[in-house]
């Protein structure tokens, strides 16, 4: 009966591959912030620009300087 019920709970991730997968995220997703920055953009203005606008910026997008720091602009030509 013990291989029934293995076989219904399915395979689960160690902590190991979870640690490691949430590290691989982590990676990326600076990554992808850090393309923000070279347009302009502050590091946290990019991971945020990462999760809102879906990745890293198009030829278009970037960030100005403002008397309040950096804002977003979709007509950067940096």
């Amino acid at each position: 009966m013990s291989g029934t019920s293995e076989a219904r709970s399915g395979w689960r991730p160690s902590r190991t591959v979870k640690i490691v997968s949430v590290l691989l995220l982590l990676i990326v997703w600076t990554a992808m912030a850090n393309s923000w920055t070279d347009k302009g953009c502050s590091l946290p203005q990019g991971y945020a620009f990462v999760i809102s606008h879906g990745g890293s910026p198009d030829r278009d997008q970037g960030c100005e300087d403002e008397p309040g720091g950096p804002a977003y602009t979709d007509q950067y030509y940096g």
